[in-house]
Parts: C-alpha cells; structure tokens; sequence
C-alpha cells in the first residue's frame, strides 16, 4: 500500500486556518505523516456522510508480541472536524511514520492537516 504523505505545518502565535493547509485525504491506500511527539492531525470531513479515522499502532507486547491496538478515532459527521493527537512513540512505524487509514461509506472530500504544536 503506498501511503500519501501529509506535509507539517507549524503552528504561529498568529494562528493558522487549518482548513487552509489541509490535504485531501488519501482514502483507499491511507495517508501517513513523520512522527514527533507534538503533532497533532487536524481532519475535516467534507462528505455527505460520515468518517472514521484509524491511527495503526505496529507495536506489540510480551514474548508472544501480543499486537497493540489501532486507535480508532471518532466518527466525524458529515460537515464536522476533529484533531487528534500527540500521538506517543508506539504509532512510530518502521520508516518514522504514523500511519493513518480511513473508513466510511464512501467517503469523498476529506481532508487532512498535521500540526507541530
């Protein structure tokens, strides 16, 4: 699956328009963003019906290497947003990423923004 890479905006003192920096989310192979332990992702949803974000966690456990659980995120209504986020060090895939994929009926105008806070 080849991940759509969300570029870092830095917050400002001034502030920022999320919704100006965003990104139209990748929705069938998923999107991904370098991780640091400040960011946050910042989701608008543009569709006419709902969306769930996914934030894959590779980590596992004990010597059995249980895996982690996903951190699903809530569903966000049609016209709704929501900011996730810092996200700790176990979201950290192999490559330096967090990994983000995505679910709904068919969603469509979906966007994506990372933030360094």
């Amino acid at each position: 699956m080849a991940r759509t890479p969300v570029a870092v905006t830095a917050l400002t003192e001034a502030g920022i328009n999320p919704a100006a920096v965003d990104v139209a989310a990748e929705l069938t192979d998923g999107n991904s963003f370098p991780w640091a332990a400040h960011r946050l992702v910042f989701v608008l949803n543009g569709d006419e019906a709902a969306i769930t974000p996914t934030f894959v966690n590779p980590s596992t456990v004990g010597r059995s290497e249980l895996p982690v659980d996903d951190l699903e995120g809530n569903s966000i209504a049609a016209g709704g947003y929501a900011v996730y986020g810092p996200f700790d060090p176990s979201y950290r895939q192999a490559d330096g990423s967090v990994w983000i994929d995505w679910a709904g009926t068919t969603p469509a105008a979906v966007t994506v923004a990372v933030l360094d806070a």
